[in-house]
């Protein structure tokens, strides 16, 4: 490989799932001389929604690569909308420890806002929430959280218990290690 001078950009595909949405924005990344550095997709309700940090030339702009996406897909008839952001690079984060945080009960629409207000108040960083139903009327949202070490670990888990039973929910606060460990699952 050229010892090209490279920078990043974020591109974000979202629309109806259809089949070949990731082979079409592979293929023009490719075509482009990029490479795709990280990526995220998911199928919500029959929603796409993909974001990349992609890796491309300094000679290929942030609009070549958005309009080259948005040709593909029209061509392909896929009928998704295209989004290609700069890429900043984000600041230092302080020293912390990875945590889930997972709450259930009776679904509500106002356990994500009130959940992440309480991570937000202890500067506490979201990288990862899913949320969804569960079964008759309950919900599930596990946010995977960096708790920075300043933070005291069990007066934030005796919050969000409290706020948890405040609210007829649960909750549980979980080193992502000893998660993972727990809800390992031996595929044979």
């Amino acid at each position: 490989m050229s010892e090209e001078k490279m920078d990043r950009v974020l591109v974000g595909v979202f629309g109806l799932d259809r089949p070949g949405i990731v082979s079409a924005v592979s293929a023009v990344i490719t075509r482009r001389g990029a490479n795709l550095e990280q990526v995220s997709q998911v199928t919500l309700h029959g929603q796409f929604a993909l974001m990349c940090v992609v890796q491309k030339p300094v000679d290929v702009t942030k609009n070549d690569i958005e309009g080259d996406l948005t040709d593909e897909i029209r061509r392909r008839k896929l009928n998704q909308a295209v989004l290609v952001l700069d890429f900043v690079e984000p600041p230092e984060a302080a020293p912390g420890e990875p945590y889930v945080i997972s709450i259930w009960g009776p679904d509500r629409n106002d356990i994500i806002t009130t959940f992440s207000k309480i991570l937000a108040e202890q500067r506490i960083n979201i990288e990862s929430l899913r949320a969804f139903p569960i079964e008759d009327g309950q919900s599930l949202q596990v946010f995977e959280a960096t708790i920075p070490m300043e933070v005291d670990r069990r007066a934030l888990h005796r919050t969000l218990i409290d706020r948890a039973q405040a609210m007829g929910l649960r909750c549980n606060l979980q080193h992502r290690d000893i998660f993972e460990a727990i809800h390992r699952v031996k595929v044979e």
